[in-house]
């Protein structure tokens, strides 16, 4: 029979991984936005993320993102592109963030990081996109989305973008 950890043994690992400075972000991207704000690349993908009629971004996604930058301080810059592009970049740290409808089962899987599942639709679990191994960053994302109102910015994205 297997011995149970005591409370004292547990809580002596979680000490010792805070002593560690885990989670650790081998490219720094979590220090780099503090200083110098998110770099996101977006995929037009209603009613994820869109432009219409030359206006600024809109969607559900754009929405969150917006949302985290504000609630904690930082500066944002959005560049709109195709996901094969923007993925490939994301994969050499030129960005922070990829956004658009992104879901958990793409061929980029091996090449990004993505958060966890935050939202599942028929289409699939829907994540975000993150620099390769940037675990620290994906973390703060991940608390963010955990407590965000999905279904509020969906409806404001269906809204300002159309469904398809």
């Amino acid at each position: 029979m297997a011995a149970r950890s005591s409370t004292a043994e547990r809580l002596a690992v979680v000490a010792w991984l805070c002593a560690c400075d885990l989670p650790r972000d081998p490219e720094g991207t979590a220090d780099r936005v503090a200083l110098r704000g998110i770099r996101v690349g977006v995929i037009h993908e209603p009613p994820w993320a869109c432009r219409r009629d030359g206006r600024s971004l809109a969607g559900a996604e754009v929405d969150l993102v917006r949302e985290f930058a504000r609630a904690r301080g930082f500066d944002l810059t959005f560049t709109l592109g195709g996901e094969t592009r923007l993925l490939a970049a994301l994969q050499r740290f030129e960005y922070d963030l990829v956004i658009g409808g992104l879901v958990a089962d793409s061929p980029y899987a091996d090449d990004v990081g993505f958060t966890r599942t935050y939202h599942r639709a028929v289409d699939g679990e829907h994540v975000f996109a993150v620099p390769p191994g940037e675990n620290a960053w994906t973390m703060q994302l991940e608390a963010f989305l955990g407590g965000a109102d999905i279904d509020a910015a969906l409806a404001r994205g269906r809204a300002d973008c159309g469904d398809s």
